[in-house]
């Protein structure tokens, strides 16, 4: 359940469907220009149309270029008299290679020798036709591929961070609690989870990192424009999970390190978790915050000072965030 819970489905059914219309609606206009069998009208769509929810337009052009990459290597020896195993064997070869230099991100572009592989498998008795009709019919394909995900369904940076700030509240809140029953227990939770919380912390690092993209798309997707609004709330929420991470990263180990049980240290950790849950569905943490404040107000010895310094900290930067943030 939960590799499907981490999934976005109704978004992967979005893609699946613009994919598929893009692919009949591409070969239906190259069939009604002359076309017969367009393929490469009808592929183009289906390797190119991405769920990039922080693309300008969901359409990897890497890809596009790929494709016709392909197309045109094909078309180079397609017309050599050599027998069809060799010609596909140098298609490949020279595919391949070309896939290497035109990477998709750290992978290659496997639509580079794919494509050359189809145009030789396809190519009819009147070699003269096959280079020009492949060359138009996957323009027609790359043109379909940019309109359809630009117009249906397009990029929604709002949906991904809404998802991405959810998962940064459970994660945030299921450490916290479990540094907070750590320091009423010693059950030595904290140690036992200490790289998730590391990992935990690195992702949110990421998802901030995310952010500019994510205005970037707005800027470019006229259907999208009046999500500004939205976008910069949930980058000021997600911004402030990941400084809550920070803080919570810095209590983990140092909860680790030294065997630290208090439980006035155990109820204010308790109470900075509620108050980061609240402000991360943009409810007043004033309640919460009061009370950790009042039971980090008192003095500590030892090592439970560094432990209550840090959770200082946190309340501190809870606290200005719900003075700029919050309406109260």
């Amino acid at each position: 359940m939960r590799f499907l819970r981490d999934r976005d489905l109704v978004v992967e059914a979005r893609l699946a469907l613009k994919m598929a219309v893009g692919g009949t609606i591409a070969w239906w206009l190259a069939v009604e220009l002359g076309a017969r069998r367009p393929i490469f009208a009808a592929l183009v769509p289906l390797v190119a149309v991405t769920g990039d929810p922080f693309a300008a337009v969901s359409v990897s052009l890497s890809r596009i270029v790929g494709v016709f990459a392909g197309v045109a290597i094909g078309i180079a020896f397609v017309h050599l008299p050599l027998a069809l195993t060799l010609r596909v064997a140098l298609v490949l070869l020279v595919g391949t290679f070309g896939s290497i230099v035109l990477k998709v991100g750290d992978r290659p572009n496997l639509e580079v020798p794919i494509a050359g592989l189809f145009l030789i498998g396809f190519a009819s008795a009147q070699i003269s036709q096959v280079g020009i009709q492949r060359i138009w019919e996957t323009a027609i394909g790359a043109v379909v591929a940019i309109v359809i995900s630009s117009l249906l369904w397009p990029p929604d940076p709002v949906r991904k961070l809404d998802r991405d700030l959810d998962r940064l509240r459970r994660e945030l809140v299921d450490d916290l609690a479990a540094i907070a029953d750590d320091l009423a227990t010693g059950s030595g939770r904290t140690t036992a989870r200490l790289d998730d919380v590391r990992a935990h912390s690195l992702d949110a690092v990421r998802d901030v990192f995310e952010l500019d993209a994510a205005r970037r798309t707005l800027r470019w997707s006229p259907l999208r424009r009046r999500d500004a609004p939205t976008v910069d709330d949930l980058a000021a929420r997600i911004s402030l999970a990941a400084r809550v991470y920070r803080h919570a990263r810095s209590i983990a180990r140092d909860v680790a390190d030294a065997p630290v049980r208090d439980e006035r240290l155990a109820t204010a950790t308790r109470d900075l978790a509620d108050a980061t849950d609240r402000a991360l569905v943009a409810e007043d943490p004033a309640r919460p915050l009061a009370r950790a404040g009042a039971l980090l107000d008192a003095t500590f010895g030892g090592d439970a000072s560094i432990v209550a310094a840090q959770l200082r900290q946190l309340q501190t930067d809870l606290s200005g965030y719900r003075s700029r943030h919050v309406e109260t």
